[in-house]
């Protein structure tokens, strides 16, 4: 009955999402897009800091042509997206439910992963953030899941397959080398020795394939060299987006780390406005209707995290592999992007989902023993009514608007070729 909940569950998402799916356009969805259109291999692997990506799509497009003739592209991206996210939603069900043995806070935490605003808005949007988060979150909860079952050889390939798509699809992703190794580390039945032994050998397959997969398309597919140092040269490609000042690290800016921080995060959360990094925060104007939704979700993440200070010798011994496992997901993450671009929420999807899972720990390390079913009606309810906020804040401000007609951004260079995939016929 409980995997009969899930497909119609995620049956009537997937419905619903259709019923509103992104018309947004801009700059990145529309290249990557463009890439796949091409129907070359060169372009789709053009982006060196997402090798899954477009290859992956590029495959995708000429299966849907094999079945249906279409020149909608946009629309079938988006909806690849979409089956993904909700792919994910499943299987974060099912094992976190397996994990905690509670399938309504199970499908209720990811009803709230669902309706936060950079989880949602990626979802529906042919952009890269959403599927590499997506892995980053598989690769904790299986991590953990096999863990308790003993974290055997067949698990840890799993585990570092997981890890290396994560990888190809987003090359920011090398960050989070430390999940398995700590599990690992904390495996049961072996010696430091074995261990020792075994991280090594996961790392340095890792690493290697990482390399070589890089090397083979650089040298083989682009056709890239090491000779003068110019757009040809394989170490450009390879760092294209750390090469153009456009991107992250660009210089002759003044970087306020703190407020980078802050408004990314927060745009993951709420409804985003644009890039320009300021606060929408004002506690002295608390119930402004322009400040107030922001006033919540800000005092409610200061309440959740004090708590989680305060409670941290129960959620310690609650939670001690996960929390482990857990740092080597979330401060490497809110470390980097936060210095990389911080103010972009798209840089947040995953570090939102795991402060989702955290925030789960920290509520449930108060469950009062003696009266379980009292502490977990708490708990429900409590996600139940963080479910309805988002969702009414984020579909009337964000995810209604972007639904009908579309809607374009930053799309300097390519206006033609958006107008082009803009018209498609699906939504005649």
């Amino acid at each position: 009955m409980k995997k009969l909940f899930i497909i119609l569950l995620l049956l009537g998402l997937f419905l619903f999402h259709l019923r509103y799916l992104s018309r947004a356009f801009d700059w990145d969805s529309c290249v990557y897009a463009l890439n796949i259109q091409k129907d070359r291999i060169e372009s789709a692997f053009f982006n060196p800091h997402h090798l899954g990506f477009e290859s992956s799509g590029l495959l995708y497009w000429k299966m849907i042509r094999s079945i249906y003739p279409t020149t909608d592209i946009m629309f079938f991206l988006r909806l690849r997206i979409l089956t993904f996210s909700l792919f994910f939603l499943g299987v974060f069900i099912w094992i976190y439910y397996k994990l905690y043995k509670d399938f309504f806070l199970a499908v209720v935490l990811a009803m709230v992963i669902q309706v936060s605003q950079a989880f949602w808005f990626y979802s529906l949007h042919n952009d890269t953030p959403l599927i590499h988060s997506c892995l980053m979150a598989l690769l904790f909860l299986f991590t953990i899941y096999f863990l308790r079952k003993g974290l055997n050889q067949k698990h840890i390939a799993i585990l570092w397959l997981i890890q290396l798509f994560s990888i190809y699809f987003h090359q920011s992703n090398v960050i989070h080398f430390g999940m398995v190794p700590m599990a690992i580390f904390l495996s049961p039945n072996r010696s430091l020795g074995k261990k020792l032994r075994i991280i090594f050998i996961y790392l340095t397959c890792l690493g290697a394939a990482t390399i070589l997969s890089y090397l083979f398309v650089g040298f083989i597919i682009l056709k890239r060299g090491l000779g003068p140092i110019d757009e040809k040269h394989f170490s450009f490609w390879m760092f294209l987006y750390a090469a153009i000042n456009r991107w992250g690290t660009s210089l002759g800016e003044d970087k306020n780390y703190v407020l980078y921080f802050y408004r990314g995060i927060g745009d993951a959360f709420l409804v985003f406005q644009n890039v320009i990094p300021k606060l929408r925060v004002n506690l002295f104007d608390f119930q402004n209707p322009k400040h107030l939704p922001y006033n919540l979700n800000l005092l409610f993440w200061i309440f959740s995290l004090s708590l989680g200070i305060l409670n941290f010798r129960t959620m310690w011994t609650k939670f001690k592999p996960e929390i482990l496992i857990m740092f080597f997901w979330l401060v490497p993450s809110i470390g980097f992007y936060t210095w990389w671009e911080g103010y972009f929420f798209e840089f947040w999807v995953g570090t939102i989902i795991g402060l989702w899972i955290l925030n789960s720990y920290i509520l449930s390390s108060f469950q009062i023993k003696v009266l379980p079913k009292f502490s977990n009606a708490i708990l429900h309810m409590s996600y139940s009514f963080l479910f309805i906020f988002y969702f009414l804040t984020n579909f009337t401000f964000s995810t209604l608007p972007r639904s009908i007609g579309p809607k374009f951004g930053y799309t300097e260079g390519i206006q033609g070729p958006v107008e082009k995939l803009a018209e498609e016929s699906i939504y005649r």
